[in-house]
């Protein structure tokens, strides 16, 4: 593990891993490397990882055999809480320059929309927005296939909404003679009676 330097030609030409994986790959990998004013040792074999988080992300819009599958139905909680718990997450990572945690962020909300099969246009596109920062040109083409007329750059940024990321029930551990029997999700305003009655 060595600097980088023409000498010992050990160089990586960045126009070599624009043409294999594109340039939103190749810049979210260097933001995900680590924070911005460390030095990093480089990994080509890393940046397959931010490549197949790309791909994932598509498949939230498009099928390959179907091909768009937006849909205009109505939000679930479950998924507007996804959605807005990304949206504080990378406005805070994105205001103190913290790149990496905020390309994590992404990655988590994907694969949490990929689990509940999300495929609605009031969770995606907002997401679709908070990306331009970080993957421009895989968010303007996305913007272009969902029917948006103009630049996604002119789109208003989505606001976080604390009410959407409340918790209303809560896992609560059920032991009995000090050993772990269960775990019960009771709701967070049921009285301790209540509590005591559903668990015996």
């Amino acid at each position: 593990i060595e600097k980088m330097s023409k000498r010992y030609y050990n160089t990586v030409n960045p126009d070599d891993l624009c043409s294999k994986y594109g340039a939103d790959t190749f810049r979210m990998y260097e933001m995900f490397l680590g924070p911005v004013e460390m030095s990093k040792p480089w990994d080509t074999k890393g940046i397959e990882g931010v490549h197949r988080f790309l791909k994932k992300f598509w498949r939230l819009f498009v099928d390959e055999i179907k091909g768009l599958v937006v849909a205009n139905d109505e939000p679930t909680a479950e998924e507007l809480k996804v959605l807005h718990n990304t949206i504080k997450k990378i406005e805070q990572d994105t205001e103190r320059f913290s790149f990496n945690t905020g390309v994590s962020g992404f990655m988590i909300a994907t694969n949490e929309l990929t689990d509940l099969k999300c495929h609605k246009r009031k969770i995606l596109e907002p997401l679709l927005i908070l990306l331009v920062p970080y993957a421009p040109h895989i968010a303007e083409e996305l913007w272009a296939l969902l029917g948006n007329s103009g630049s996604i750059l002119n789109a208003t940024y989505p606001t976080f909404e604390a009410k959407y990321v409340v918790e209303s029930s809560k896992e609560y551990p059920v032991s009995i003679n000090g050993k772990l029997r269960t775990t019960m999700n009771i709701s967070l305003d049921a009285a301790q009676p209540e509590v005591e009655k559903m668990v015996l």
